[in-house]
C-alpha cells in the first residue's frame, strides 16, 4: 500500500452505508426467517440486503441522473459515482514507482 493512503469522506461514508445495510439484512432475514433453516435464513438476508443496497444506494443514483447532472450534486451518492470513476491512488503510487 502507499504511504500516504487514506480512506477519503466518501469511501468512509460508502463503508457505513453498506455496514448499515448489511446489519439491518441480517436482521430482517432472521426476524423473516424464524422457524426456517439456516439456508432459508442465509437466503432471505441476502435478499434483504440486494433489495436494500438497490433502494439506498441505486434508488438516488437514478433519480440523480433524471432530475439533475451527478457532477453538479453534493449529495453522499454523487460524491461515492464521482469518487469511482478516478483512479486508485495505490494503483498509481504502484505504476509509478
Amino acid at each position: 500500500m502507499c504511504a500516504g493512503w487514506e480512506l477519503g469522506s466518501a469511501a468512509g461514508g460508502s463503508l457505513l452505508l453498506t455496514a448499515a445495510l448489511l446489519a439491518v439484512s441480517c436482521a430482517l432475514g432472521l426476524r423473516l426467517g424464524r422457524g426456517r433453516g439456516a439456508a432459508d435464513r442465509g437466503a432471505l438476508a441476502w435478499l434483504c440486503f440486494d433489495a436494500l443496497v438497490h433502494f439506498a444506494l441505486e434508488g438516488p443514483f437514478v433519480y440523480l441522473s433524471l432530475v439533475g447532472n451527478i457532477t453538479d450534486s453534493d449529495a453522499l451518492i454523487a460524491s461515492l459515482c464521482i469518487s469511482y470513476r478516478l483512479p486508485c491512488a495505490c494503483v498509481n503510487c504502484m505504476a509509478g514507482g
